[in-house]
């Protein structure tokens, strides 16, 4: 049930982010599939193949985030769009200090103990990224995509560290 609400949430976001009509309505329709496979009467639930599930919409947030990176990617005017995919990097205690990363594609990349610090990550995918004691004081993460409250509680940052409207700061944040 757990996993299904994390897929819920994960679809509800994309369906904030501006895409196109198709991909729209694409994840309208697997949000609707998903709160309905909630609603299920306790065995049918236990007999859910999460797979099932989770293959599709793992499909449509790489689509969303694809649209998204490469629209931003566009308005930089940036023509090596492949720079950008560091998709499960391996930057464990690396200085990322003021980096400009914006539409970086971040997905299940190892960022343990990394700094962040006053870096631009609007833009970025961070599915399945570990951020374990990453330091993103001073980052903006504003407009960062699939960001978790479970990633953020596991990192460093203060109170100039810029969040997505519909994550909390953490509270050792202000230590």
């Amino acid at each position: 049930m757990e996993q299904l609400y994390e897929m819920i949430a994960y679809v509800a976001e994309a369906l904030s982010h501006k895409v196109d009509s198709s991909l729209f309505n694409k994840l309208r329709l697997q949000l609707e599939q998903l709160q309905r496979a909630t609603e299920l009467e306790a065995d049918a639930l236990l007999a859910i193949e999460i797979p099932n599930y989770r293959l599709p919409v793992n499909i449509l947030l790489l689509e969303t985030s694809e649209q998204i990176r490469q629209s931003l990617i566009v308005k930089m005017k940036e023509k090596n769009a492949r720079k950008y995919d560091n998709r499960g990097v391996d930057w464990m205690g690396k200085n990322l200090k003021r980096k400009d990363l914006r539409a970086t594609n971040l997905r299940g990349a190892y960022l343990i103990a990394a700094n962040f610090e006053n870096a631009d990550l609007r833009g970025v995918d961070f599915i399945g990224a570990d951020l374990r004691d990453a330091n993103l004081s001073g980052a903006d993460l504003s407009t960062s995509m699939f960001l978790t409250q479970m990633q953020l509680n596991s990192a460093q940052g203060n109170h100039q560290t810029k969040l997505p409207s519909h994550l909390k700061r953490p509270s050792h944040w202000d230590h």
